[in-house]
C-alpha cells in the first residue's frame, strides 16, 4: 500500500512510543552504508548517509521508534524552498512516500563538499511492533541530487507519577473502551473530525490512540496522526497496529479496537492548544491524552 506524506514545516523532534526516550543512536545500513557524507550541524559532526539508485536497507528488530532526519544539498544560492522526496518500505510491503519542501539552512556545512549547500532537516517518524523488521529507503523521483539521510532510534524509561488526563475542547461524547474488567473513555478523530486539546507547560503530552478496525480491514494496518500548533505542523506520526484480542469497543460490537499506540509532544512554557487529525480518510481512530 502506497501512501504520501507532505511536509512544508520544520518538525520538532517528538518521541513515538509507550515510554519516555532518554538516549539516542544513529542506525548504520546493513546494506549500501559505504558512502557516508558528513556535516557541521551546530558546531557538531552529523554522519548522513545519500539515498542513490540502489537505495538503503536496514535490518531491525522490534519494538522501537525511528526517527528520519533528511536534507538535500543545492548547488546554487537560492532563497526559494526546495522540494526533495524519498519512500520508506517497510517489511518489503508497505510504502510511504515522503515530500518535504525547505528552504535554505546558512549554517550546514559539509566536510566533503564545502561548495554545497544544505535545507533544513525533515523529520519523519515511525513505531515498530514487536519482532525482526526491513526498512528500505528509496531515492524519489525527478531529482538532481540524492537526499542525505540519518535514522535514529531511542532507549527507553518508564513514566513516573503526576499524570493528568485531559479531555478535547469541543467533542462529542466519550467512546468507552473495554479491556479485562476496566472501561476507560477515549474520543473518536477522524480526518473530517479533529480534537483540540489545550495543555499549560512545561511538560509533556502523550496522546495514547486506537485504531478501530471494521470487518473489511486486514489483521494489521497503519494509520498517521498529524499534531499542529496554529498552523504550524509539530509532528505526523506514523504507526502500525494489529487487533486487540482482549478489548473492545463499548456499543460497536461491528468494530474491534486495535492495540493502543502512543506519541509524546514536548508542550514549552505557557499555554498552548494543540489540534489532533487523522491524516488518513476513511479512518477513526480512539485517541486519549495525558499531560505528564
Amino acid at each position: 500500500m502506497n501512501r504520501t506524506v507532505y511536509s512544508s514545516i520544520l518538525l520538532t523532534i517528538v518521541a513515538m512510543t509507550v515510554v519516555s526516550p532518554v538516549e539516542a543512536k544513529l542506525l548504520k545500513p546493513s546494506v549500501n552504508g559505504e558512502e557516508k557524507e558528513i556535516l557541521i550541524v551546530n558546531s557538531k559532526r552529523r554522519l548522513y548517509y545519500p539515498i542513490k539508485s540502489d537505495g538503503l536497507q536496514y535490518s531491525l528488530e522490534g519494538p522501537m521508534r525511528l526517527e528520519f532526519i533528511s536534507r538535500y544539498p543545492v548547488l546554487k544560492k537560492n532563497k526559494k524552498s526546495h522540494p526533495f522526496q524519498y519512500r520508506i518500505v517497510l517489511d518489503g510491503s508497505d510504502t510511504v512516500i515522503v515530500n518535504h519542501r525547505y528552504k535554505i539552512q546558512k549554517s550546514i556545512k559539509s566536510v566533503q563538499h564545502p561548495k554545497h549547500q544544505y535545507t533544513h532537516s525533515g523529520n519523519y517518524f515511525i513505531n515498530l511492533k514487536k519482532g525482526q523488521h526491513t526498512v528500505e529507503l528509496l531515492e524519489g523521483k525527478n531529482q538532481n541530487y540524492p537526499v542525505l539521510i540519518r535514522v535514529i532510534t531511542k532507549d527507553f524509561e518508564t513514566l513516573g507519577k503526576g499524570k493528568t488526563i485531559l479531555a478535547p475542547m469541543v467533542h462529542q461524547n466519550a467512546v468507552g473502551l473495554i479491556t479485562g474488567n476496566k472501561e476507560i473513555n477515549y474520543y473518536e478523530c477522524t480526518s473530517n473530525l479533529p480534537l483540540q486539546i489545550e495543555t499549560k507547560g512545561k511538560k509533556t503530552l502523550r496522546i495514547m490512540s486506537r485504531l478501530e478496525f471494521s470487518d473489511s480491514m486486514g489483521k494489521e494496518e497503519s494509520y498517521r496522526l498529524r499534531v499542529r500548533e496554529g498552523k504550524k505542523v509539530t509532528g505526523t506520526f506514523y504507526f502500525n497496529t494489529e487487533r486487540s484480542p482482549g478489548s473492545e469497543i463499548k456499543g460497536r460490537l461491528d468494530k474491534v479496537p486495535g492495540k493502543w499506540r502512543s506519541c509524546d509532544i514536548p508542550v514549552k512554557k505557557g499555554k498552548h492548544t494543540y489540534s489532533i487529525e487523522v491524516a488518513d480518510k476513511d479512518k477513526t481512530v480512539l485517541t486519549r491524552f495525558i499531560l505528564y
